[in-house]
């Protein structure tokens, strides 16, 4: 009990100085510099744990079917023969494709830039 006023006393007699100037806004800035650093090692690992099991997986189905099913994993590739008209076609398919990876890179691209002032 005594120890206890005692304690109390020198905290409350004890001289407090000024902090430096821009003292906490160095601190929150670190902190939630140290809070985001924390969120994207979450992230990792996350991405990480997810991908070595998707990969176990993998493995296991094709080892367990090529040893348990005696199921031949090779097939032989088909014959395609394409057509003249069948040219123009997939020239159209893989111009509508480049237009959505363009599309989507562009999106990327500008959604990083308006989030970045943010930060």
């Amino acid at each position: 009990m005594d120890q206890d006023k005692a304690l109390k006393k020198i905290l409350n007699t004890g001289k407090r100085g000024d902090l430096p100037y821009g003292f906490e806004d160095r601190l929150m800035k670190g902190i939630l510099l140290e809070a985001k650093k924390q969120r994207k090692r979450a992230q990792i690992r996350i991405l990480g744990l997810i991908s070595s099991v998707s990969l176990v997986m993998v493995v296991g189905t094709i080892l367990l079917i090529h040893r348990y099913l005696a199921v031949k994993i090779t097939m032989p590739a088909p014959d395609v023969r394409f057509s003249p008209e069948a040219g123009g076609m997939f020239g159209f398919f893989f111009y509508i494709a480049f237009l959505v990876l363009v599309l989507l890179v562009l999106d990327t691209y500008f959604r990083n830039l308006r989030q970045k002032p943010r930060e």
